[in-house]
């Protein structure tokens, strides 16, 4: 094991590096033999579904006006091909296309985004930055728990909305009227989710020669991200289920790192699921270090949103078929949702870009659809104060008459009573299509996820 451990390494550290295919030992997998049915030969719909991108008209027009869309990110160093340049090109076309239409009542929206290298002290540096400008932002765009973390308790203090891609539950909830609302459900949520749909759909997934105990372990990154499922309040609800969730093994930022060592723990103590609390090139490492062992066919596998994506399957290259099999907790809709609407302008959007197929991963459709829901924030702001009434507060104030906030059909914020952040999702499952090509698909539509929300500190 120790040989064909090293040599997998080795292997998967020039594919990283090369964004070249790997080569293994195994034949590519081939699709599942007994794949989840589709959603609607199996689940029931969800009885609350997205809500769909609302027309709110303007009371008054503010022509002349403009107002910045502030966003900080990582563009360099090492997790700066987290995102790619799906979020920039996203967000670029809505822009141009609100504009185009005649602006947010009038006012035309223009966006200044800023490198932090997804560093705390730098996230705060910038956003320093930003509060410093007359007039100081209503809002900001944020990409990761770092950031949620370090801001939380300052954008209280300037009443500026964060608004978070990292969905870490306790920057979102303490305080529990906090300023930080979060794209997605919180991790411990989706963590419970998945814990959820694994327990009611054991008799159908688990692994051949799995008995009724399910044994959960998870591999997260070495940080709050990595830690932001398994929490007391998610590691309690596995518990009423019956589940139990091993130690945490914490994997490195690194994409050439080794993961045999924290796999072969979770595997020597039972596991018969893994759940991946991280994204990107650490969900390549675990799925070729578990084909690698020998056992990818021998646990259920799920990730964190951020983690079924189609950045994974670019990293995994022609061995993309690897990835066929695991599950992914998931918030939004996915470009194979031909039949939304939302889904149709993303899609004829990115064809007019002329992006190539690989950028077609969350990134972009998070942030396309996310200027459409600020769009009708903003609409709904103004028509109670006006553009020069405009502030922090205001803003949130709209958000919460609104509740449910549809960012252009393609997902939700929610901010309905004490909440920060919605608690919808799907379930998904890469499988591999009658082309050859990997994608994912729905195997529970949307669900309410369980409630794991921290305790007010």
């Amino acid at each position: 094991m120790k040989k064909t451990s090293i040599t997998f390494l080795l292997l998967f550290a020039l594919l990283l590096a090369a964004c070249v295919p790997i080569a293994t030992e195994e034949e590519p997998m081939a699709a599942a033999e007994e794949p989840m049915p589709a959603a609607e030969e199996s689940m029931p719909a969800a009885e609350e579904p997205m809500p769909a991108a609302e027309e709110i008209a303007c009371d008054n027009t503010y022509d002349g006006e403009s107002l910045t869309i502030y966003q900080q990110a990582g563009l360099t160093g090492p997790l700066a091909t987290v995102l790619g340049t799906g979020f920039i090109n996203g967000t670029k076309d809505a822009i141009e296309q609100i504009n185009a239409g005649g602006g947010v009542c009038g006012v035309m929206l223009n966006v200044r985004l800023e490198d932090t290298q997804y560093d705390p002290e730098q996230e705060v540096q910038i956003y320093s930055q930003y509060r410093a400008e007359t007039p100081k932002p209503l809002f900001v765009l944020t990409y990761n728990s770092g950031a949620t973390i370090a801001l939380k308790d300052r954008v209280v203090e300037d009443e500026i909305v964060n608004i978070a891609i990292g969905v870490h539950g306790q920057a979102l909830y303490n305080p529990p009227d906090g300023y930080t609302v979060g794209t997605v459900p919180i991790y411990s949520d989706q963590f419970a989710g998945f814990l959820q749909f694994v327990h009611d759909n054991w008799a159908d997934i688990k692994p051949e020669g799995a008995g009724d105990e399910i044994i959960v372990g998870v591999v997260g990154w070495a940080n709050a991200f990595g830690a932001g499922a398994t929490t007391a309040e998610a590691l309690a609800f596995a518990e009423s289920l019956g589940i139990a969730v091993l130690p945490l093994e914490e994997q490195p930022l690194d994409p050439t790192a080794d993961v045999t060592g924290q796999l072969q723990n979770l595997l020597v103590n039972g596991a018969n699921v893994i759940y991946m609390q991280s994204l990107s090139f650490s969900i390549a490492q675990v799925i070729g270090t578990l084909h690698a062992l020998g056992f990818y066919d021998q646990v259920v596998l799920g990730s964190v949103n951020w983690g079924i994506n189609r950045d994974v399957l670019n990293i995994l290259g022609e061995n993309a078929p690897l990835a066929s099999g695991y599950y992914g907790v998931f918030p939004y809709l996915w470009w194979s949702d031909t039949d939304a609407p939302g889904i149709q302008r993303a899609l004829e959007s990115f064809t007019a870009g002329g992006y190539p197929d690989t950028d077609k991963a969350f990134s972009y459709l998070l942030s396309y659809g996310l200027l459409f829901g600020i769009a009708d924030i903003l609409t709904v702001a103004m028509n109670t104060v006006g553009f020069e009434g405009l502030t922090g507060s205001e803003f949130l104030k709209a958000m919460q008459e609104m509740g449910r906030v549809s960012a252009g059909g393609l997902f939700e914020l929610n901010v309905e009573g004490s909440k920060r952040a919605t608690n919808k999702a799907q379930i998904r499952q890469a499988q591999m299509m009658a082309d050859g090509s990997v994608d994912f698909v729905v195997v529970q539509d949307f669900m309410t996820l369980p409630d794991t929300r921290p305790a007010v500190e």
